[in-house]
């Protein structure tokens, strides 16, 4: 049986028989040790949404282990031997090999502008791109972006169902894990046959495994570092993360530019700087009539002004007239005689 058939299969039986056995569970079902209830449980013993809290966190607890011990030092391995643009490259590879899948969820959830773009980017990564190991479509702004049945389900009105983890499989529901079945089921490389076939299911599954650990290992990190129940943690991040899915919110935060930084507090009470929806002339006034009391402050001298002298002491004094204005500079008739005489 080939790998992404058998995958599917166990799959689809697990959630069957999981949301079979799936009933309320008594006092004892999610009690710590000393029998006092965990925290977020309900009275009866249980969380809200996750009825097999004892079995899921003992499956945490050994994949958590299974992990630091095995998977992650072969993940490293692999990293170590497929560095740059050969890890890249293969990454761009499997990647592409399961933008089908994504794009017929696209079209079963009515996303067709998604679809679209997703369409695009399918073509031109394997025509231009070399079967897909150079991602140009990203370049051109069509980025990889994730789908599933799952998330098809959930846009339905399917519910979530139990939360599930597993070991290999990680965090899911019940209704995500069918819908990993039928992902696995509707993949072109589960029907087309081709020599090599096998081979090929193989290494991309290995080698999407081992990337998809190593690429997480950050984000992991943030998540379980620090928390106090890090099961917690990664169900809440979980559900929350693949909520916003099925209602379309997975666009990243629109940062400011870096050339264009937030505008600070003024220093020592002063008034803020004209925000950006000012008119230029109303914007450019607070920094003028600054710059005019500044120059005015600037030049002013220390002791008193001297007034304009008047006409009996420019009389008076013959040097006074070189060095101050005459009084028919400061009479407007007397000014006009003047020059009407020249």
């Amino acid at each position: 049986m080939r790998p992404r058939r058998l995958f599917a299969l166990l799959a689809v039986g697990m959630a069957v028989a999981v949301q079979a056995h799936a009933q309320p569970a008594g006092p004892a079902m999610g009690q710590t040790a000393r029998g006092q209830t965990a925290r977020g449980q309900t009275p009866g013993g249980q969380t809200p949404g996750d009825p097999l809290e004892t079995w899921n966190r003992k499956f945490f607890a050994i994949s958590m282990e299974a992990d630091r011990k095995y998977f992650l030092p072969i993940s490293r391995l692999y990293e170590a031997l497929t560095p740059g643009v050969l890890g890249l490259a293969i990454h761009n590879f499997v990647t592409n090999l399961g933008e089908p899948v994504i794009i017929g969820n696209d079209l079963l959830q009515g996303r067709l502008r998604r679809g679209a773009d997703d369409i695009a980017r399918l073509v031109t990564n394997t025509t231009f791109g070399i079967g897909g190991v150079i991602d140009l479509a990203k370049r051109q702004g069509l980025p990889h972006r994730e789908n599933d049945f799952g998330i098809t389900l959930g846009v339905w009105g399917v519910k979530p169902g139990s939360y599930i983890f597993t070991p290999l499989l990680g965090p899911s529901t019940t209704r995500d894990s069918i819908g990993k079945g039928v992902d696995t089921l509707f993949s072109p490389l589960t029907w087309v046959n081709f020599p090599g076939h096998f081979w090929l299911e193989v290494s991309t599954t290995l080698a999407g495994a081992f990337d998809s650990r190593i690429r997480a290992q950050v984000e992991l990190e943030a998540e379980t570092e620090g928390a106090t129940d890090p099961y917690a943690t990664i169900r809440s991040d979980y559900l929350q993360s693949r909520e916003a899915m099925v209602r379309g919110e997975e666009a990243p935060v629109v940062l400011p530019p870096l050339d264009e930084p937030e505008p600070s507090a003024p220093p020592n009470g002063a008034a803020p700087a004209p925000s950006a929806g000012l008119s230029p002339s109303a914007s450019a006034a607070p920094s003028t009539a600054g710059v005019a009391v500044a120059d005015a402050a600037a030049v002013a001298p220390d002791g008193p002004i001297a007034t304009a002298p008047t006409d009996e002491e420019a009389a008076n004094d013959p040097d006074l007239a070189m060095v101050t204005a005459q009084p028919a500079d400061r009479d407007l008739s007397a000014a006009t005689t003047r020059l009407a005489g020249l």
